[in-house]
């Protein structure tokens, strides 16, 4: 009699147990119908962690900063044309001179003039350097709209205008590619030692990735400072690159021709 109320007992449990595994999956399926926006939401804010992207991923390279928004801007009808100042980019500079000038008090007309007198690679590493506004410095880094350092702003802008800039602050400021202050232009490089900055052409204003994690930002340079700054037009790389390759090249012909005369 014992064990047969035990089984009894057994499969009334088992039969309790099922029913609640129904009851609970029936309650799961009502709530995902319910709220499929909840589950959706929950899926797209799972972003993956900095070592997980994959390798080369480069975020977008605009920040909340007003003034680095319009620079971007101003970017897309600069960069379809070739040589040639278009209306709707005359436009945009306007508009990111005149949002500087609200901020630092250096004269838009000043700024856009400075502007319209430079090159197109100038304009291009300017207006591209100016859209990382807001973004923090991080030694080593050149990640734009994410980290940025002094040195990876000047690459990271330059390289966008075409030129092979290199990436250390040293090189950057090669006595090869050194000029004097007056000759320098809107989207020069100025700096000592291993800090560089890029001038915006008029009032020692500047655009620098300051040290101690703080975030890229204009700023004018004071009088003090310049008895120690150098001045560097990166389209001049291109110059000695040349002058250096056909040097190299006229070498080699010399040692070819030397060998085959032997």
């Amino acid at each position: 009699m014992g064990r047969k109320w035990r089984c009894v007992e057994q499969r009334g449990l088992n039969s309790l147990k099922a029913s609640c595994a129904t009851a609970f999956a029936v309650v799961l399926s009502l709530s995902a119908v319910a709220s499929p926006v909840v589950a959706s939401d929950a899926v797209s804010a799972e972003v993956p962690k900095a070592k997980e992207r994959p390798q080369g991923l480069k975020p977008s390279p605009r920040t909340s900063d007003p003034i680095a928004a319009l620079a971007a801007r101003a970017l897309t009808p600069l960069m379809r044309t070739d040589g040639e100042t278009s209306v709707a980019y005359s436009v945009m500079r306007t508009m990111v001179a005149d949002a500087i000038e609200k901020r630092t008090g250096v004269s838009a007309v000043k700024l856009e003039g400075a502007w319209s007198k430079t090159t197109r690679r100038h304009q291009v590493a300017l207006m591209t350097a100016l859209t990382q506004l807001g973004v923090k410095y991080r030694h080593g880094s050149e990640s734009p709209g994410n980290a940025i350092d002094c040195s990876g702003l000047l690459w990271y802008a330059w390289r966008a205008a075409g030129i092979k800039m290199p990436r250390y602050s040293k090189s950057q400021l090669d006595k090869r590619n050194q000029i004097e202050q007056e000759e320098a232009k809107a989207g020069d490089i100025v700096g000592r030692r291993v800090h560089v900055r890029m001038y915006l052409g008029t009032d020692l204003l500047t655009l620098e990735a300051p040290y101690g994690g703080e975030k890229v930002r204009l700023r004018v340079m004071g009088l003090n400072l310049l008895p120690t700054m150098f001045w560097a037009d990166p389209t001049k790389l291109e110059e000695w690159r040349v002058w250096d390759w056909e040097a190299l090249a006229e070498q080699k012909a010399r040692e070819e021709a030397a060998d085959f005369s032997e």
